[in-house]
This record gives C-alpha cells, structure tokens and sequence, in this order.
C-alpha cells in the first residue's frame, strides 16, 4: 500500500479546529481518507511545535521570530486531531517541530498516543538535546521510532551548524535511547560543501557502531537562511559515489536506500537512506 503523508500547518490548523465542529464517535465516522488515484491516506504528520532549542544554519535565521503561542495548537487540540484522523483510517503518526521535547507537558502527550489503539506506530523527529530526560517516558509511552537530527561529530563544527547545540548533550542522548530498548534508531543528517561533507564516512562509521540506522538529506530551501544555498549544496549523487569508494553497498527494494556489508561485519546490514532536494538555481 503506498503511504502518503498528511501535514498539519500549525498556523493554519489552528484557524480552522476552534470551529470545526467533528466528533470521534462511531455515529460519526466516515469513510477513510482516499485520494483521487484511489490511494488509502494512513500517516499523519504533526507538527506540535514551531519553537526549537537549535538555530541550525540551513533552517532559520539566527534571530528567529516564532509564532505567538496562543496560534499555536494546544496539546490537547493536537491529542482531538490524531483521534479524528485514526477514526478516518491513518495508523502511522510521525510527532514533529521544531523541536517537539522543548513543549511543555510533552510528556502527557506521548502517554495519552500512546493509549490510542488504531495507532500501529508513532516516530519522533528530534534534534536529541533532549533525549537524556525523554527517552525512559518516550519508551513508556509505547514510541516506536525516533529520527534524531546529526549533522556532525566535531563539537566545533556541530556548534558552527546548530549555532546553540551541545554535541555531548545529542550523543548523550543517543546512547540513553539505545540503553532504554530502543531498536529503531536513524540518524538524519545533511551534508553541507565545505562545512561538513568530509565527515559523511565518519558518521557512516558512527551509526554501524551504534547499530544505527543513517539518512543523508540534501539541504532544502528551508525557512529565512544567511547564507546562499548553491555554496553549500551537495547532492546525493556525489555522497553516494563517496560512499561507494569505502563499502559495498548493496542497493535495497526502495530506490533510495542501501545496505552496507562490512568484511569483519557478515551478518550486520545498516540501510543507508537519501532524501533529495531540488538543486539550487
């Protein structure tokens, strides 16, 4: 079944779920969601957050102006949409920011998804600053995945990107959610020329010891940036090739992702993944 994604804008969601008048029951259920090629929709993207402890330099500017908070949906609004949408079949949801641990009470949140049954899997997208206090409650609260954001394993570079973000602080973070059980672990990290794309062999390593998933992204055209994206884009094609040079990578059903065998490791595969963004103009 191919999964399509739905994303709830938070500025615009707001507007509309004050006078939406939509009920959970079964009087009221519909029929699930199609689209008009007949595609069932089944995953939910929510964006609970437009706050983040990171200023990440492909992200947003330094001097970031966020969103008035009373815009911003309430964590029990957010709670009424994802039960509106398992009712109207979706059964994947993906929590993101942001940075969704920075929210207030977030904690009660994943508990109550986390007791919502026709939900088969929830993923959360972090920056892991926050992992070291969250991830005993996230692994509570029934989180299947987590995507954590590293872009680098040299604290002065990792500094230089995220502008506030403590290294130690992420890996830290890493290491209690594999200490708490968690199995599905990816990396996502982008690459940016002359930054940090010398490090991609490094982090490659870093995720085979960890017994860790890693995705390169290519950087996207993403919010009010300082600095010209054409000097700092790299696309895939050349990781890629980079890659090749160093593992035997063999190509996985899904286009985009890979495996890599080492000669000292027979039985350990670790899927590489790619998210392409268009190239600069």
């Amino acid at each position: 079944m191919l999964k399509l994604v739905t994303i709830l804008y938070l500025n615009h969601a707001t507007k509309h779920l004050k006078t939406m008048k939509l009920s959970t029951s079964k009087e009221a259920m519909i029929q699930p969601l199609i689209d008009q090629f007949q595609r069932k929709i089944n995953y939910l993207r929510l964006s609970i957050t437009d706050r983040c402890d990171f200023r990440c330099v492909y992200c947003m500017n330094e001097d970031m102006t966020f969103l008035p908070r009373d815009e911003v949906l309430s964590l029990e609004e957010s709670l009424r949409l994802v039960k509106i949408f398992t009712s109207l079949g979706v059964t994947k949801l993906r929590v993101t920011g942001g940075e969704p641990l920075v929210r207030k009470n977030i904690g009660w949140l994943f508990k109550e998804l986390g007791q919502i049954e026709a939900l088969k899997e929830v993923v959360l997208t972090t920056n892991g600053s926050q992992l070291v206090q969250h991830a005993s409650m996230l692994k509570n609260a029934r989180v299947n995945r987590i995507n954590i954001s590293l872009d680098s394993l040299d604290p002065i570079i990792f500094k230089k990107i995220t502008r506030t973000g403590d290294l130690k602080k992420v890996l830290l973070g890493i290491d209690e959610a594999i200490q708490q059980g968690f199995s599905n672990l990816k990396l996502n990290t982008v690459l940016m020329k002359g930054i940090n794309d010398h490090e991609a062999m490094n982090l490659v390593h870093f995720a085979i010891n960890k017994k860790i998933d890693i995705s390169f992204i290519e950087e996207m055209p993403l919010g009010d940036i300082d600095h010209t994206r054409k000097d700092t884009y790299i696309s895939n094609d050349v990781v890629l090739k980079n890659l090749q040079s160093h593992f035997n990578l063999i190509q996985e059903t899904k286009p985009v992702y890979f495996s890599i065998k080492m000669a000292t490791q027979r039985t350990e595969w670790n899927p590489l993944g790619y998210l392409n963004a268009f190239p600069p103009q």
